[in-house]
């Protein structure tokens, strides 16, 4: 984006993703005036269908290619309605051998996508579009906001429900919840449901859209919600004090501190949560001008 000479563009300040189990099926990055995080999630189903480390890898590290090769477009809603269709045909080729492809057996992915553009007054104007409760904290007048979808918070609530107070080993799922998930997922991409990256239902235009002025060089935070647990599950910091955390600089320290809560409540009996240790990503960024 070009106005009277100045371009606008993000950099990185700082960065970390940690695997929760086998294979890390969160994304994030940057290029130009675009950043975004991913956090995918595979289907229901031990059979694998791509070749990724897992499904829900395969479809996070495509998401994250394709949004880099496409950073040039005009606009994010540009960018998403042809990240749709990349992802489509992607997984169509990628499953082509694959005789039986049913909508719990495919996986999918929550997308925070921002995008900084030139803004009046020594400000930039940001705007984000989100599917799931992947998360911005972005800095305002009134203090860190949030953005974040959370039409898919109801059925978490179901989810937990079903997990009641009963505590689990790591990597299992009791079978109540599992059931609870299954259902759940027959409200992916509906109208009465939530919304996500999905290769064989339509999203695009479904996003979650948010605005805001922010002042060059301001840190910006993106987080998957694994890494959002110190804030939503444990309630060890609010979300302005994550994010001052992180802005100086901590965050190597912080994803110690939720491992540690984690290991802590191995079995998920005091803090209940389907996984015990799960992938926990953020990313800090930066806006700024230059010529």
């Amino acid at each position: 984006m070009n106005v009277t000479g100045s371009t606008v563009c993000f950099r990185s300040l700082d960065r970390l993703s940690l695997t929760g189990s086998r294979f890390n099926e969160d994304g994030a990055g940057l290029r130009g005036r675009f950043a975004w995080i991913i956090d995918g999630a595979t289907g229901l189903s031990e059979e694998q269908l791509t070749t990724g480390g897992s499904d829900a890898a395969w479809l996070a590290d495509f998401i994250d290619g394709r949004l880099a090769a496409l950073s040039g477009a005009e606009g994010v809603d540009r960018v998403l309605r042809q990240l749709e269709d990349d992802v489509r045909s992607a997984f169509g080729e990628a499953t082509a051998h694959v005789l039986d492809v049913s909508d719990h057996r495919t996986p999918s992915a929550c997308l925070g996508l921002i995008e900084i553009l030139p803004g009046e007054g020594g400000f930039l104007a940001l705007q984000g579009r989100f599917l799931g409760d992947v998360i911005a904290l972005v800095p305002s007048e009134h203090g860190i906001v949030r953005w974040s979808d959370e039409r898919a918070k109801p059925f978490e609530r179901k989810t937990l429900a079903a997990i009641g107070a009963r505590e689990h080993e790591p990597g299992q799922i009791p079978e109540a919840v599992r059931r609870q998930i299954l259902e759940n997922r027959t409200r992916l991409n509906q109208q009465d449901g939530y919304w996500v990256v999905n290769p064989r239902r339509p999203w695009a235009g479904q996003e979650l859209r948010f605005e805001a002025q922010v002042r060059p060089g301001v840190p910006i935070v993106l987080a998957t919600d694994g890494f959002m647990r110190l804030v939503d599950v444990f309630a060890a910091y609010s979300d302005d004090d994550l994010y001052d955390r992180l802005a100086a600089g901590k965050g190597p320290d912080l994803m110690q501190e939720l491992r540690d809560r984690e290991r802590s409540d191995r079995m998920a009996g005091a803090y209940p949560r389907v996984k015990t240790h799960d992938d926990a990503t953020f990313l800090v960024i930066a806006a700024e001008r230059s010529r």
